[in-house]
């Protein structure tokens, strides 16, 4: 019991911290009477589904495609817009669903997009269900932890990160952690097909979930676990009805997701040296080392299988093309778990603090280009363009990168290890 409290207080202290410092001026002029925060963190929820989807409805907002709806929404008529068809979200279908529950009960509780009632109700919304699948998250991954018989301070501290802070109010991230967590413990308890409906919900919210469920599929294939298809099945309900309602728009957002994988993962620098066409050769190496993942997975005993899940599930993360600043809220908990000591803990702790200033650094890159030129006799072009590798931001990113591919790589051979002496006693 007293561990569940530490660990409760600190999701929540993580929560509360980050509603503070990604509140937007405007909400807090409306909740307080002043700002808050000068220059609060980015909040791509707010940002996307707020100004660039609800208030941007009184306003002929170019993310509209039905014009009749767009109206309405501006006039503050409780309707439920249709992502893909009535706007466009470059999000998976759970995720877009409930941006438009939120841009429902918005206008449902009497405010108009653009007033500041209506932007400190949504970031208000917004929050509370963040911050509650936050803690949730942090108190089922607490189970998780226990079922490995993990240290006390494995148990406690697994969300103590500066990225819980600085992503948990961001992007409806802690739901896909909070599907993710729950997969684990249902998978350390035996119970996989529960593991694999979770994963198959996440996937609505976090495309990226689609490969952690195709483990326990293969596994599933190959006869080395049994898994109930119908309730995994009915797990992706939410794709199903997007792609009934609006086919082209789930097709969109597929192709979007194909076409636009290059974020801030090591594929770019492995794009920047070998040209155009560096991403597909990334994507192709991508895939091949998942499949071989895959196969050695049919070597693990039932009883480890958790513990290959999280340690597959931490290297498909970081060998990802898209790796944005939010996916440590996924990853550092798993390596935090499995890191085997102290000096690997502080590189943990080194990345994550390089992951937590990435967004700050985003939006100031023509700043530090200048700066690198003046204090480093650089002569770096200055603009903003945080993708490029000769962006001071890319150099952050980058550094990120090849400290968590080294633990991620030394967690996953551990573990490897581990399953092979089991299955030669």
């Amino acid at each position: 019991m007293k561990e569940r409290a530490v660990v409760l207080l600190v999701a929540l202290f993580a929560g509360l911290a980050a509603f503070i410092i990604h509140m937007p001026p405007e909400v807090s002029v409306a909740l307080f009477g002043r700002k808050l925060i000068q220059a609060p963190f980015y909040d791509d929820f707010y940002q996307s589904v707020y100004n660039g989807v609800y208030a941007s409805s009184c306003s002929g907002g170019e993310n509209w495609i039905n014009a009749q709806v767009m109206r309405a929404v501006c006039e503050g008529v409780p309707v439920f817009p249709v992502p893909y068809s009535d706007y466009k979200l470059n999000q998976p279908p759970l995720y877009a669903l409930i941006a438009s529950s939120m841009i429902y009960l918005s206008n449902a509780v009497g405010y108009k997009p653009g007033t500041p009632q209506a932007g400190a109700f949504f970031y208000i919304l917004q929050s509370v269900v963040e911050v509650s699948f936050l803690v949730v998250a942090a108190l089922v991954y607490h189970g998780f932890t226990v079922e490995l018989n993990a240290p006390i301070q494995r148990r406690v501290l697994s969300f103590l990160f500066p990225s819980m802070v600085a992503y948990s109010v961001y992007s409806l991230d802690t739901l896909s952690l909070f599907l993710l967590a729950s997969s684990l413990y249902f998978a350390s308890r035996g119970r996989l097909t529960y593991s694999a409906i979770a994963l198959a919900v996440g996937s609505s919210v976090n495309a990226f979930l689609f490969i952690p469920l195709s483990l326990l599929l293969y596994l599933n294939a190959v006869g080395n676990v049994k898994l109930s298809y119908l309730p995994v099945v009915a797990g992706l309900i939410p794709y199903t009805v997007l792609g009934v309602l609006t086919p082209s728009g789930l097709v969109g957002y597929f192709t979007y997701v194909v076409d636009n994988s290059l974020n801030n993962g090591l594929a770019v620098i492995f794009n920047y040296f070998a040209g155009r066409d560096g991403y597909g050769y990334w994507v192709g190496l991508y895939m091949t080392i998942l499949f071989v993942l895959l196969t050695l997975s049919g070597a693990v005993e039932e009883g480890g299988l958790s513990t290959y899940m999280a340690s597959f599930t931490a290297l498909a993360i970081v060998l990802n093309p898209s790796l944005p600043p939010q996916s440590l809220l996924l990853l550092a908990p798993l390596l935090y778990v499995y890191t085997p000591g102290t000096n690997e803990q502080l590189l943990l702790y080194t990345a994550d603090f390089l992951n937590t200033m990435i967004i700050p650094m985003w939006f100031k890159d023509s700043t530090l280009r200048y700066y690198a030129n003046l204090y480093l006799g650089l002569n770096l072009p200055v603009y903003d363009q945080p993708w490029s590798l000769d962006s001071p931001v890319q150099w952050v990113v980058q550094a990120r990168n090849v400290v968590l591919l080294a633990l991620s790589l030394g967690v996953f051979t551990e573990r490897i290890k581990r399953v092979i002496k089991i299955n030669k006693s």
